[in-house]
C-alpha cells in the first residue's frame, strides 16, 4: 500500500553527493525523491554498523598478520642461531667423548 507523500525534507548535501544520487536514480529509472525513499526503506543501520565493525576487524587482522610475519622471521633467525650453537656443542662433546675413549683404550 502506497502512502501519498505530503511532506518535504530539505537536506544540505554536497554537489558531488547530489550528482551521485541523481545518477543512481537515473540508472534505475526513478526520480531522485523515489530513489531517496527506496534508499531509506532499504537502509539497515545494523548492517552498516556490522560492515564498519568488519572493516575495523580486517584492519586489525592485517596489522596482526604483519606482526606475525615480522616475528616469524625473527624466530626463524633465532632458531638458526640456536641450531648452530647446538651443533657446535654436540661436536665439542663428541670430540671429548672420542678423546676419553682413546685414553681408556
Amino acid at each position: 500500500m502506497s502512502v501519498l507523500a505530503s511532506e518535504r525534507l530539505i537536506v544540505p548535501i554536497s554537489s558531488q553527493d547530489k550528482q551521485r544520487v541523481e545518477a543512481r536514480a537515473r540508472e534505475i529509472g526513478v526520480s531522485t525523491a523515489e530513489y531517496v525513499r527506496r534508499s531509506l526503506q532499504n537502509f539497515d543501520p545494523a548492517a552498516a554498523g556490522a560492515r564498519q565493525k568488519r572493516e575495523e576487524e580486517e584492519q586489525e587482522l592485517a596489522l596482526l598478520l604483519e606482526a606475525l610475519h615480522t616475528s616469524r622471521a625473527a624466530t626463524l633467525a633465532q632458531l638458526d642461531r640456536t641450531e648452530a650453537a647446538l651443533d657446535t656443542a654436540l661436536a665439542y662433546f663428541a670430540e671429548k667423548k672420542a678423546a676419553a675413549e682413546q685414553t681408556a683404550a
